[in-house]
């Protein structure tokens, strides 16, 4: 690596390190700054006392001075302690590291079929703009765009759950075959849980995908080094594969980059729909129940995720577009 571009890196790690550290800053300010605790809005907690009930606020810190949190906050972040969840005082690494394994699963599900959606419907749209297919598709995938994610979850819920109980209505696995099902009848009933909401992720962003990746190749095919290729003689596959496809997926690259933060931070409406138990679900009941630490070490990885992923879509795109550098 040059000089040059090990600074650029450095750069860039800096810069994703300030931002981490602004995004933890803000969420547990304003967080603090919202009426309510963790004590008097949760529901297990009422059957206290007043006093026992401020005994524990003065335990867990929630009174002191906003600079006071913050530091401990620091402090124990150093030592690789995320804290315990005031509401009902499990680690909140533990907590994460739950959600965050069912989240992954259904966003990379979801964003894989994505990416093999869009990638082949854009690109046939692209490729054949004057078609007959290629004008059906897009108008399909048009109005899959517009759908707003409830509406779609709601439908596919209805027609694939409802409709011909072919599959569950919610939640990410039978409670009753995780305790005893084998091993393979566990991975049979996750998956079966896991169709439905990670379709409902891929038709969406799938539709996104394929209408930038359609617009990318029709505007590589145009470029010089695509019309030299075809003047010299040069097959129509072999221009597609070595002139137009490779330039044109910076803009998807760049596309799944933007998306990529929703990997960690969840997709909160499918999560809520499908009840299933992911990070978004798990901020936003963390959020509702005023649990700071909670939010507070969610915001923290979903910050560092968005960072890195940044920097590894740039690097990406300069990779595969000889153009971006």
């Amino acid at each position: 690596m040059s000089t040059s571009a090990q600074a650029s890196l450095t750069a860039r790690l800096l810069h994703a390190f300030f931002v981490v550290v602004a995004a933890s800053m803000i969420s547990f300010t304003l967080l603090r700054f919202a009426p309510g605790d963790a004590l008097s809005g949760d529901t297990s907690q009422r059957s206290r006392g007043a006093v026992a009930r401020d005994v524990l606020r003065a335990r867990s810190g929630v009174h002191a001075p906003l600079a006071t949190q913050y530091l401990a906050f620091v402090r124990q972040l150093a030592r690789g302690d995320l804290g315990h969840s005031l509401v009902d005082g499990r680690p909140v690494a533990t907590t994460l590291r739950s959600a965050l394994s069912d989240t992954l699963l259904l966003t990379g599900s979801g964003m894989t079929a994505a990416i093999v959606i869009g990638l082949i419907v854009g690109t046939a749209q692209g490729w054949s703009p004057g078609s007959r297919w290629s004008r059906v598709a897009g108008e399909a995938f048009t109005a899959l765009y517009a759908v707003p994610e409830f509406v779609l979850a709601i439908g596919l819920l209805a027609a694939l759950a409802y409709g011909t109980a072919w599959f569950p209505v919610g939640g990410a696995s039978d409670p009753v075959i995780s305790l005893t099902g084998t091993r393979a009848e566990r991975y049979a009933d996750v998956a079966r849980h896991l169709v439905v909401p990670a379709l409902t992720l891929a038709f969406g962003w799938g539709a996104m995908i394929s209408k930038q990746q359609r617009v990318a190749l029709l505007q590589t095919t145009q470029m010089d080094f695509v019309r030299t290729a075809r003047a010299k003689g040069v097959s129509e596959g072999r221009v597609f594969r070595r002139h137009a496809m490779l330039p044109s997926l910076s803009a998807v690259v760049a596309t799944v980059g933007l998306m990529l933060p929703v990997l960690v931070g969840g997709a909160v409406v499918v999560e809520i729909v499908f009840a299933w138990p992911g990070m978004g679900s798990l901020m936003l009941h963390a959020v509702a129940q005023r649990d700071t630490p909670v939010v507070s070490g969610a915001v923290l990885l979903v910050a560092t995720g968005v960072s890195l992923s940044s920097i590894f879509v740039e690097g990406v795109v300069r990779w595969i577009d000889p153009r971006q550098r």
